[in-house]
């Protein structure tokens, strides 16, 4: 009897087929090209004939770079929806500045990987309900596939990189890249799945599949609604059948002279009961808080710490149950939110303050809504510092960007030495018209203004970032954001901003609902 292969005898395998799929696309384009430029062909620096003469070299590269990240998945067995593409070192707060060039190769990956996700959608699909049996992750819970589209073009850009043309041209490559690769996409996973299925593996759970995203461009993924108040969740929790009925929530007090004209031998008042219900619902949201929102382990424990005093609180005050915007709620929210989009110096920091709010909000007798009120102000005092901090470091770079304005220079981050004889060689057909047209929609509607310390994600070179705005100048001509996770600032240009805008590849970050969210999980366990 054969074995059942292993996840890693499935990339060995898929690794041999690679290089026909990109050798495929490689021609595809050489073909668009010839056909496109045929009676333009120049010796030297032609972008076409380059890519005919160093086909080899590109595919070389591409494989190299699409083998270290799928071999780098199959050891540590840990898939995400990102690209796998290391990261290179930055300096502590070393500033980057983007220009056209960079935006319009961030805007052509996005738009390559979007189109094979798209056309490639029922067999991206089918492949992932057998590598997560390869895993034994017989629910789908998480993407196993490393030859995900994102990965593939992410190998080409790598390999594109290396050849001797223009930023332009190698934008081009990826534009005319992203149909061809869709399309062998298609056949390579339709492929995988006929190969796995003849070898004994059987699919895991098809319904249970969830993306991160949706396949279109920029679409978001719909996903099942949470209870609109916590009210209905407490009364669908288990509760002992002896246990003392709780008074409605709206009974009115009996008041102080109709007490007096009761009987003197009416019966002693009975002590007050927890509500089983509550204590139910309560641990609930934060065991599903602690192991559903993503959060580190340091955050999740402070979270943790909390259930105490937030438990007599709902106690007395019920109407915490009535809305996700309680105090309570939000300083969770902020603070999770702060110290998971913090840099890791400031970070020590935080979890630091948080520890010391947390047993202050323990340790009161009977913890309120205005105890809570008052540590997210204490967390808002923080950010306020930490911020003004952050600007008093980037001031030499933020006189380095009103000097750059001044003298209206155009910033590039291009790291490939650029030939100048090449630019004259291009031909005007690589010059692609919908760049000219997303230019055009960008003028058209220009980048919003920014608010100091207002939080993004922005697509740039090749993945997604969170930054916060730092500085923008009086003209709006320059923005300058900065990165914690990698402690660097970044520079933009309002035209260039407002291109990537137009292109769905910025979006702001907001406070997510910690309890929303696991009162979602709480209600599907149901």
């Amino acid at each position: 009897m054969r074995a059942i292969p292993t996840l890693q005898d499935f990339i060995d395998d898929e690794l041999l087929r690679a290089p026909m799929t990109l050798e495929l696309v490689v021609d595809a384009v050489v073909d668009l090209w010839r056909i496109r430029h045929s009676s333009v062909l120049r010796r030297g620096a032609d972008p076409v004939r380059l890519l005919q003469q160093q086909r080899g070299k590109l595919v070389a590269d591409s494989l190299r770079a699409l083998r270290v990240a799928t071999e780098t998945e199959g050891r540590g067995a840990t898939f995400s929806a990102r690209p796998t593409r290391p990261r290179p070192p930055a300096a502590p707060t070393s500033l980057s500045l983007i220009g056209d060039d960079d935006v319009a190769v961030d805007i052509e990956i996005a738009h390559c990987t979007a189109t094979a996700k798209l056309q490639a959608e029922n067999e991206l699909r089918d492949l992932q309900t057998y590598t997560s049996a390869l895993v034994h992750d017989l629910n789908v819970s998480r993407d196993t596939n490393p030859f995900r589209p994102e990965c593939f073009v992410q190998a080409l850009w790598t390999g594109v990189q290396a050849l001797p043309i223009s930023r332009t041209a190698q934008a081009a490559f990826l534009h005319d890249a992203a149909a061809p690769l869709a399309n062998q996409l298609r056949r390579s996973y339709a492929s995988a799945c006929q190969r796995l299925a003849e070898q004994g593996v059987t699919p895991a759970a098809h319904r249970t599949i969830v993306f991160g995203g949706g396949t279109a461009w920029g679409a978001d993924l719909g996903r099942y609604r949470p209870p609109d108040d916590l009210n209905s969740l407490r009364d669908s929790m288990p509760a002992a059948l002896d246990e003392v009925p709780r008074a409605p929530a709206h009974a009115k007090p009996v008041a102080l002279d109709d007490a007096r004209t009761t009987s003197n031998t009416a019966a002693p008042a009975v002590p007050q009961v927890p509500d089983p219900q509550l204590v139910e619902l309560l641990a609930r949201l934060f065991d599903a808080i602690q192991r559903h929102c993503g959060l580190a382990a340091d955050t999740a424990a402070l979270l943790k710490r909390l259930q105490p005093a937030v438990q007599r609180m709902a106690l007395r005050d019920p109407s915490l149950l009535d809305t996700y915007d309680h105090p309570a709620w939000l300083f969770m929210n902020h603070l999770a939110h702060d110290i998971e989009c913090s840099s890791a110096a400031h970070r020590l920091r935080l979890v630091g303050l948080g520890r010391n709010l947390v047993d202050h909000l323990v340790a009161t007798e009977s913890p309120d809504g205005d105890r809570f009120d008052w540590a997210l102000e204490r967390l808002a005092l923080a950010r306020r510092q930490a911020l003004a901090q952050v600007l008093l470091a980037a001031a030499p770079d933020i006189d380095r960007l009103l000097r750059i304005a001044g003298a209206h220079a155009a910033p590039t981050t291009s790291t490939m030495p650029l030939d100048i004889g090449s630019l004259d060689t291009v031909p005007a057909d690589l010059l692609v018209e919908h760049g000219q047209v997303m230019a055009d929609k960008a003028l058209d509607n220009p980048a919003p203004d920014l608010a100091l310390g207002q939080q993004l994600r922005v697509y740039l070179q090749g993945e997604w970032r969170q930054l916060f705005c730092l500085w923008q100048d009086h003209g709006h001509e320059l923005v300058l954001f900065r990165e914690p996770a990698l402690d660097r600032l970044w520079a933009l240009r309002q035209r260039t901003f407002a291109l990537l805008l137009s292109q769905g590849l910025v979006q702001h970050l907001h406070v997510r609902s910690l309890v929303r969210r696991a009162a979602g999980k709480v209600m599907r366990a149901l």
